[in-house]
Formats: structure tokens, C-alpha cells, sequence
């Protein structure tokens, strides 16, 4: 595990000091490429690896995030967001990281992205990451935030119980020649790592490259095995999309406004949902926890069966909106954007529901 930046500083502080305890190695190398790059190679050794930073320190890991999805070695990157652009106000929150991830890295690659919702769900998302990670050997970006990275709160309990840990698919000798990328129905191929039988040496090249590793890229190029990898690598969405978190509907099916934030706005939308039951209101709120592969089917159903809709999310341009109109033709006609560095809070929120809710709000 390798760390870096404000706010994401909480990660490397609590992983150093249980580090002894739970058996790995953290580090915190000179800056962000080096960061990513350690921790890539670390994944590439065999190991479980993740790294954590904030926006700024995202965009120069971005280019080795490439690299992991053209070796197809295991990573997850937590982007604990913070006020930018560039380092902005480090010391606040702010939702504005949407499109910098799921834009991260140039060229088409499988990749998942997760917006855990809570404290509590960090927990478990973090988990989830590592195993969507290492069973797709695909690059895995988690988007926190300020607001969730440092804040105090107490939890009823964490069910490690709840925990299953998947390494993903090794290879195994079977007397042909191995093809570390060998096209398979899933586009997962065996990995094998460093230390293992000769039988099983590979190159692991950023250019592109055959089935046996072989870069094709150059001299040697082949247009045929660049659209089969590429095909191949992109199978995999078929297949994450299915695993991906559900999203989370607050309330009762049939409301007059439905409410839709993203992340960590989960805390807040609990709260004006429970607020509305409680003045008689009939208010719901969908919770989006999986940003990509954007599970658009899902969401649409709930959104085209919405009588009034009011985003709600901690950034200038409503970056959800963009995503959710790209994904399911819907346009929001109110939406509620916080970019002063603070997180929402349910008071004033609250006036914009009921001014909405009442239709006295503009649109």
C-alpha cells in the first residue's frame, strides 16, 4: 500500500500504524507517479496493492493507470476529493473528481468506478474494490471525499464476517505454452507473477502486444491482434457491470419528489427523507454508489417514473446530471449545487426541497 496527499493522509495514518498488526507494507514515496508506480508493481509482484490521494495527486497517477489496464495488473486508487482545481482549497470538501475518473488514462480500457456512501460503506466498498480489482485485473478508482475521509463517527459495527477475499483467476501448468493474455469468453486471462516456473515467463509491455505478450505496436504492428485485445480486455464490462454495488432508493417507491445525489450526499438525502416522513411529505431519494459502469438501466426506471426530480451534489456543474443524461437521455429540471467548500447542510437544504416540493422554485 503506498499513500499520499491531503485528504487522503487518514488512509496512510491508520494503515501505518496497524501496519505491524495486519502484516503489510506501507509507504509514502516522493510524489503521486511514483506512488501509483509502486503500487502497480507491488500488484504485478503478486500482492494486493492500493494507493490513496486527492485530485491533484489522481491526475498525475493517470497515465499509470493506463499502464495497469494494458498489463492488466490489479490496482485500486482512492481519490479522496477535496475544492480544486489544481490544489484549491485542500482543506474542503467537494464532489468535483466525477469526469477527471472516468476519464483517467488515455485510450478505451475496462475500469470500475465506486462511490462509497458512507464511512461505513468504505469499508466495505474498499473490500469490493479489491476484489473487482484482482478478478478483472482492471484498474479500480474509489472517489471519497473530505467530508467522509475526516470527519468522526460512530458505526454500530463492522461485519468482517460480511468480508470474502478473491485473488481472481492463476495460472496453472497444463504443457502448452503460456499466453499470460490469451483470449478467453470472459477477456480474463490466468495471471501469473514473478518467481514462478520458467514455463511461465511473459512480457508485460504498455504497448500493445499478442496473446503471448509479444508487442505489436511498432515495427511488428498487427491490426487483427490490436482489435482482438482490444476486444478481449473491453468482454470484461459485460461481466463487472453485473457485480457492481447496487445504488440505494431512500423511502417509499411512490413520492411527489424523488431526490438523487451521489457518494457521500447519502448522509444528507437520509436526512431530508426522514424529515419529509416526519412533515407528512412524500419524498423519496436514490443514492448513486456506482458511477461506472453506470448501471443506467436501473436508475432510468426509477428516474422516468419520478413525478418531480431535484439533484443534489457538491459541485458547479452537476457532474451526476451530465453523466446521468449521457447514460439515460433524462434531464433534471431543479438541481441544488453546493462549491463553497462545505457540505450540504439538512436546514438549508431542506428549504430548497420544500421550495421545489411546492413548486415555488425556478427552474
Amino acid at each position: 500500500a503506498a499513500y499520499t496527499m491531503t485528504p487522503a493522509t487518514g488512509v496512510l495514518h491508520w494503515m501505518s500504524a496497524n501496519a505491524q498488526r495486519l502484516g503489510i507494507c506501507v509507504m509514502q514515496p516522493e510524489d503521486e507517479i511514483s506512488v501509483i508506480g509502486m503500487a502497480i508493481g507491488a500488484s504485478f509482484a503478486g500482492s494486493r496493492a492500493m494507493c490513496a490521494t486527492s485530485g491533484g495527486g489522481f491526475a498525475l497517477m493517470t497515465e499509470a493507470i493506463g499502464l495497469a489496464a494494458m498489463t492488466e495488473t490489479p490496482v485500486v486508487v482512492i481519490n479522496s476529493q477535496s475544492a480544486g482545481p489544481s490544489t484549491g482549497v485542500p482543506t474542503k470538501t467537494e464532489q468535483g473528481d466525477l469526469w477527471q475518473a472516468l476519464g483517467a488514462g488515455q485510450g478505451d480500457y475496462p475500469k470500475a468506478v465506486i462511490a462509497p456512501l458512507s464511512v461505513e460503506d468504505c469499508f466495505y466498498m474498499t473490500q469490493h474494490a479489491l476484489n473487482l480489482a484482482d478478478r478483472y485485473q482492471i484498474p479500480v478508482i474509489l472517489l471519497s471525499d473530505l467530508l467522509l475521509s475526516e470527519h468522526n463517527e460512530t458505526v454500530d459495527g463492522l461485519d468482517a464476517k460480511k468480508i470474502s477475499i478473491d485473488r481472481g483467476s492463476w495460472a496453472k501448468l497444463n504443457g502448452a505454452k503460456f499466453k499470460r493474455y490469451v483470449d478467453t469468453d470472459s477477456g480474463v486471462s490466468p495471471r501469473a507473477k514473478p518467481g514462478m516456473e520458467d514455463y511461465f515467463v511473459f512480457t508485460a509491455a504498455s504497448d500493445e502486444h499478442a496473446e503471448d505478450g509479444h508487442v505489436i505496436s511498432d515495427v511488428d504492428t498487427n491490426p487483427i491482434e490490436r482489435k482482438k485485445m482490444m476486444e478481449k480486455r473491453m468482454r470484461k464490462m459485460e461481466s463487472i457491470v453485473l457485480e457492481m454495488p447496487p445504488n440505494v432508493l431512500l423511502g417509499k417507491p411512490d413520492a411527489d419528489l424523488t431526490l438523487i445525489g451521489w457518494g457521500s450526499t447519502y448522509s444528507l438525502l437520509a436526512a431530508l427523507v426522514e424529515k419529509a416522513e416526519a412533515s407528512g411529505l412524500k419524498i423519496n431519494a436514490l443514492a448513486i454508489r456506482s458511477i461506472w459502469p453506470f448501471l443506467a438501466q436501473e436508475v432510468a426506471q426509477i428516474l422516468t417514473k419520478a413525478k418531480k426530480t431535484l439533484l443534489i451534489e457538491n459541485n458547479y456543474t452537476g457532474q451526476l446530471a451530465r453523466l446521468i443524461r449521457q447514460e439515460t437521455g433524462f434531464e433534471f429540471t431543479h438541481q441544488c449545487l453546493k462549491y463553497d467548500g462545505e457540505p450540504f447542510y439538512v436546514d438549508s437544504a431542506w428549504a430548497v426541497v420544500r421550495r421545489v416540493y411546492e413548486g415555488k422554485a425556478k427552474n
